[in-house]
């Protein structure tokens, strides 16, 4: 099977098709982007050239963004990062939506509120093994350059902001500690600062320890760097597993099929990579040099300051034909909405297991998706609104902010939390400001202080109580049958 990279399209043998007997090819970034690409509200191409090093990509996704406008956006003629075109189409935008971020797990459009979070959270314990297959039948083999063939710069790697470093990629790392059999899936940020050559900037605490373990032998870290694969594979690297979970398993879940791995072309059975992934880059990251890695901007929409970043060197460039390269529109809603939807999975079964009062998790683009949490409770006495809060900050560390409110507040209608904000807050009683509680991997340019606001209506004292319209009286009214046509009013006042 090959797909046209140039239309967006895949060109399948009739043979291959799905029918009687037949089954279902694995899933992969084409096949979910068959699902979207006939409705323009979620899916778009552009296909003009695009010079990516020079904010075109950026660029119209911005205007797209300042619309209120999110489909995912395929660009098919990019130019590499030597200004020359490149035969790997951009795919960005992928997570600009709840509902997409929805259907890409199963889950109808209309369960995109609190019901996504926490069906991500289930999906971590219905793990799948893997599947390995051989490389001959891997599609991510399809093609393989070693050597200084395995080119960085031949990519349409995106220049995002204007202060960034320069281009950088933006997607998966994969590797193994030593002595350990498990892969941890980790969003690394690589900036390709020479064709054999690229820094990486890591955040996550167990990608982080990997590094550091491989560097205390002295041993180059063997890494792989895929760039584009099923959107629900990435969904299930970004969840709170423990140390020694096998993320490839917990893809599986997410994607609810086994992952499909086949042997590196470097090293063979000793490491494996993901078989339908659309490209994958096999590197060493060598142990004890350090480069030049940001400015970068990040989730919090703010540029991470320069720094000094492990080095990763390619090996061998492995890629589908017609393969796409995805990218991730950072400090954005794809961004924010690839972390927080699991996230707030994870906060609701926490408090789900100690309190057994939560009935809504919501992480707000207004907090960038990621430091604050609006958290629904049924109340019953005073003081579990603070409770709720500090498990919450214990369990996702690098929140700044948890607004507590009443299961009649909608979390995920930030005008009716900041109501319940503005007329059931006493300031000297309900605002809790945890001191000390700042994790290393915060990037902000903060204190250490986190704040809980019990925003819930209180329950010790005589209160007003909030109007509303009946229920019985809303669920009466059928728009259709009570308002005239949409035109109607026009037509009588013509008549007059």
């Amino acid at each position: 099977m090959q797909r046209d990279a140039r239309k967006g399209t895949e060109s399948t043998p009739q043979s291959s098709r799905r029918g009687p007997g037949r089954a279902r090819a694995p899933k992969s970034l084409g096949s979910y982007l068959d699902l979207i690409r006939d409705n323009p509200a979620e899916f778009r191409t552009v296909s003009r050239t695009v010079n990516p090093m020079n904010f075109d990509v950026t660029g119209l996704l911005g205007v797209l963004n300042q619309r209120r406008e999110y489909p995912t956006v395929q660009f098919n003629n990019p130019l590499d990062m030597r200004g020359k075109p490149s035969k790997f189409p951009i795919v960005t935008n992928l997570w600009g939506t709840r509902e997409r971020c929805a259907e890409m797990v199963g889950l109808p459009r209309s369960e995109a509120g609190v019901r996504l979070g926490t069906l991500l959270c289930e999906r971590i314990d219905r793990k799948q093994k893997p599947l390995v297959i051989p490389g001959r039948a891997a599609p991510v083999q399809q093609n393989v350059l070693t050597g200084k063939k395995a080119d960085l710069w031949m990519f349409p790697v995106v220049r995002h902001f204007e202060m960034d470093l320069g281009g950088v990629m933006l997607m998966g790392l994969i590797a193994k500690p030593p002595r350990e059999d498990f892969y941890n899936i980790t969003f690394v940020k690589a900036f390709p600062e020479a064709p054999q050559r690229a820094g990486l900037t890591v955040h996550t605490l167990h990608m982080s320890r990997i590094l550091r373990e491989w560097e205390a032998l002295k041993q180059p870290c063997r890494v792989a760097y895929v760039l584009g694969h099923h959107p629900a594979f990435w969904l299930g690297t970004l969840n709170n597993t423990p140390w020694g979970d096998n993320e490839y398993a917990t893809c599986g879940g997410f994607l609810q099929e086994p992952v499909r791995l086949t042997p590196s072309v470097t090293w063979g059975k000793d490491f494996l990579v993901p078989a339908d992934a659309e490209i994958v880059i096999e590197g060493e990251v060598v142990p004890g040099e350090r480069t030049v890695v940001n400015p970068f901007g990040d989730i919090s929409t703010q540029y991470q300051a320069q720094q000094l970043g492990p080095v990763m060197v390619p090996k061998a460039v492995t890629y589908r034909n017609g393969a796409l390269f995805q990218d991730v529109f950072s400090g954005h809603r794809e961004h924010m909405l690839l972390g927080s939807i699991p996230r707030e999975g994870t906060i609701f079964n926490q408090l789900k297991h100690k309190m057994g009062i939560v009935t809504a998790v919501h992480m707000p683009y207004s907090g960038c998706a990621r430091f604050t949490a609006y958290i629904s409770i049924k109340k019953t006495e005073e003081g579990q609104a603070k409770t709720a809060g500090l498990q919450a900050l214990a369990h996702v560390p690098n929140l700044n902010a948890v607004v507590v409110v009443d299961d009649t507040i909608d979390v995920f209608n930030e005008e009716e939390v900041l109501w319940a904000v503005n007329f059931q807050v006493e300031p000297r009683r309900d605002i809790s400001v945890i001191e000390n509680m700042r994790p290393t991997s915060d990037p902000r340019a903060l204190g250490a202080a986190r704040v809980i606001i019990d925003a819930t209506r209180p329950t010790h004292i005589a209160f007003p109580t909030k109007l509303k319209v009946p229920q019985s009286a809303m669920d009466r009214m059928k728009l259709d049958e009570w308002l005239d046509p949409a035109n109607a009013g026009a037509a009588k006042g013509r008549a007059r």
